[in-house]
């Protein structure tokens, strides 16, 4: 399962990649991830592999808090 719960990601002042996104995607189920260049689709999907963490909310994936997880507990970022 993957769960985003008000999940908001600011670069920068100027710069936000996602705001208050909240969503389930539950075991089994089959998404489809669309929109224009800079939607922060990329971002999104960075953060369901532990590669970004949110700056607001919260991003859980398989019932584990991604913005929990210590950077030495990704073993594709050492």
């Amino acid at each position: 399962m993957i769960e985003f719960q008000n999940v908001s990601k600011q670069y920068s002042s100027d710069v936000t990649a996602l705001r208050d996104v909240s969503f389930t995607v539950n075991k089994g189920e089959l998404v489809f991830l669309a929109g224009p260049s800079g939607a922060g689709k990329s971002t999104l999907l960075k953060m369901i592999a532990a590669m970004e963490r949110p700056s607001t909310g919260k991003v859980i994936v398989n019932g584990q808090d991604i913005g929990r997880i210590k950077p030495a507990g990704i073993p594709f970022l050492r």
